[in-house]
């Protein structure tokens, strides 16, 4: 996602960029929530097969599933041969934040929609963070 200054040249050129910044955002939802689904029967599998061999073996179950890895360092975690239940986490925080970034970008466009019946010629500079417009700077064309 794009950070930094863009320049418009009206209005309906940015609501058309919104659009588009949320029609991706949508298609990578729908990807990943597809891919989370499949975890999720892979975890439920996991801990059916986790609960069989602690039963056969009398051994508890984390000590079973010790050979996933997770480090947390101070800006990432490293998970190395997760479980599905840790793969699964990740994605799950992942599918949030892009929900959060559909539903800023949906209420942008709506405040945005507002200008959009201005009948005004200008320059529009948009700041953007993480392909979320924060600021736009209106320059009138004289």
């Amino acid at each position: 996602m794009e950070t930094g200054l863009r320049a418009f040249n009206n209005t309906q050129e940015l609501i058309k960029y919104i659009d588009t910044q949320l029609m991706d955002l949508r298609k990578k939802l729908g990807e990943l929530l597809r891919l989370i689904e499949d975890l999720r029967a892979k975890k439920e599998q996991d801990e059916k097969l986790l609960q069989l061999l602690a039963t056969l073996t009398g051994m508890p179950t984390r000590e079973i599933a010790s050979k996933e890895m997770v480090i947390n360092l101070d800006r990432i975690t490293l998970a190395i041969n997760p479980m599905a239940s840790t793969e699964l986490r990740f994605y799950e925080e992942l599918a949030e934040y892009i929900n959060s970034k559909v539903t800023r970008l949906q209420a942008i466009k709506k405040d945005l929609e507002k200008l959009a019946n201005v009948d005004i010629e200008a320059k529009i500079l948009v700041v953007l963070h993480d392909g979320i417009p924060k600021a736009l700077i209106i320059k009138t064309v004289a």
